[in-house]
């Protein structure tokens, strides 16, 4: 990130943060950026409605349990994108991915959305800070943000929640950046914020402990993206086969799936059975560990069932390397499609990071809506949050995509991610979640209860069969 800009936010968390400091406008004025329109999209988010949905959710979660959680210590903070089609019998609804503790544009949710989140980040360092596994009643939490974040506004939100619920303790805390961090600091519980770039040489992994510098051992990891990044096979594999072994508490340990588009699919496809009474609509889906492979297994699913498919790669965001494949494809441009995604990825990510294992997964039809006088289609996001135990939906967004529909499988036609073109985050494109905004999607209040109690299920059922969902090898079949 540009020194000048984690300097300004260490700068203003140094001072006392007013409420009026957090208004977007004003902080967006404190940190030299134009929030404007993120107030406009938080002010089309309609509270009344969004509770009535999550409590009607709840209502019909509780009467099987679907939303308990076996363990309190997998999941933490998360969301999940889905897309609508229409069917004879109605609406029904489509997995698009699961996303970790690494959220982004938390800031257009309400206040009180927020809190419901952030509430869930915080069960972490309240573990931490209970268990005190460092031995010297210190908290170390690291907060991780993208290279030149155009969203660091949201961790001063964030971090400003935390340190005022940790006060509440009679607690002390210390906020820093990567330049004025001391690895023996004075306060009782201290925020590190820091880039992955700055993370990618400073932090390593010894005797159970996520280290900064090699010597501050690191209490708790916000968000996943941070995880990911650790070059390091013996974190990996107790990430894989117990990570209650790493004392660093990861937000969340489960994101060994949700990067892997293809086991959340398997996680939905083992709550099958629960997850269509809420309207959830099952699609194709494999994944393939080499390119040898993705194009063998993409000639045969297209030749089989002669109609177009996605592939997707391991740990992406914002649409990177996400490719429609159409049926009709030869050869030479089956291959020049798979450059394309690995050029995007490898363009957002840097070639230490491998796009493989890919999924491969069939291409629903979406819903379309007229948008600004054209057709276009749109990707519903919901938040969800741990709470006592349970997973809740938080709010949401809708995100239009940024090109007219034509039907030409052109990428700007389908994907909705509102920072997937060049960077540029294009907030214009988001819709908050109310009663006049439904009717533009042409939704009903059932289908945002029901989409989300699809995501309380799907990431309930992440963590009830997390080792049967990681240890699942047999991709030679397509599943259903």
């Amino acid at each position: 990130m540009e020194e000048n800009k984690l300097s300004k936010f260490v700068k203003l968390m140094s001072k006392k943060i007013t409420d009026s400091d957090l208004e977007l406008v004003n902080l967006g004025n404190s940190l030299g950026l134009d929030l404007v329109l993120y107030s406009e999209l938080r002010s089309s988010q309609e509270e009344r409605y969004t509770d009535d949905v999550r409590e009607k959710a709840l209502d019909k979660l509780q009467k099987q349990n679907d939303n308990h959680l076996s363990f309190n210590d997998c999941f933490y903070a998360g969301s999940i994108d889905f897309m609508v089609c229409d069917e004879p019998i109605g609406k029904k609804f489509f997995l698009l991915e699961t996303n970790g503790g690494s959220n982004r544009g938390l800031s257009i949710l309400t206040k009180k959305q927020q809190s419901i989140l952030y509430d869930g980040y915080y069960e972490a360092i309240n573990q931490a800070i209970k268990s005190n596994k460092r031995g010297d009643n210190k908290t170390l939490i690291l907060v991780g943000v993208p290279v030149n974040d155009d969203l660091i506004h949201e961790k001063v939100i964030m971090i400003e929640y935390f340190r005022r619920k940790i006060v509440q303790k009679d607690l002390s805390v210390g906020i820093y950046n990567i330049e004025n961090f001391v690895h023996n600091f004075k306060e009782d519980a201290a925020f590190l914020i820091a880039d992955y770039k700055q993370l990618s040489t400073t932090l390593s992994f010894s005797d159970g402990w996520v280290k900064f510098n090699e010597m501050a051992k690191i209490s708790v990891l916000i968000g996943d993206g941070i995880a990911r990044r650790l070059q390091n096979e013996e974190f990996f594999k107790l990430i894989s086969e117990d990570f209650r072994k790493i004392n660093s508490i990861v937000v969340n340990p489960i994101f060994q799936i949700t990067d892997d588009k293809s086991l959340t699919y398997l996680a939905s496809y083992y709550a099958k059975k629960t997850l269509e009474k809420y309207n959830l609509k099952s699609l194709l889906f494999t994944k393939s560990f080499t390119e040898e492979q993705l194009i063998e297994k993409l000639n045969y699913v297209i030749k089989k069932y002669k109609k177009p498919f996605i592939i997707k790669p391991n740990g992406g965001s914002g649409g990177a390397g996400v490719i429609p494949i159409d049926p009709k494809v030869d050869e030479k441009n089956l291959k020049r499609l798979i450059e394309i995604s690995k050029s995007e990825f490898f363009a957002k990510f840097k070639e230490n990071r491998s796009p493989y294992p890919y999924t491969i997964q069939e291409m629903a039809s979406f819903k379309l809506i007229k948008w600004k006088n054209s057709i276009h289609t749109y990707d519903i996001r919901l938040y969800l949050a741990q709470k006592n135990g349970k997973i809740v939906p938080v709010g949401g967004l809708a995100r239009i995509a940024r090109g007219a529909y034509k039907g030409t499988l052109n990428k700007e036609e389908f994907v909705v991610n509102l920072s997937g073109f060049n960077g540029v985050i294009e907030v214009d494109r988001g819709l908050g979640i109310s009663s006049k905004n439904a009717k533009i999607l042409d939704l009903e209040t059932d289908d945002f209860i029901n989409m989300s109690c699809v995501g309380c299920i799907v990431f309930a059922s992440i963590i009830n069969n997390y080792k049967k969902v990681i240890e699942f090898s047999n991709w030679n079949q397509i599943i259903s």
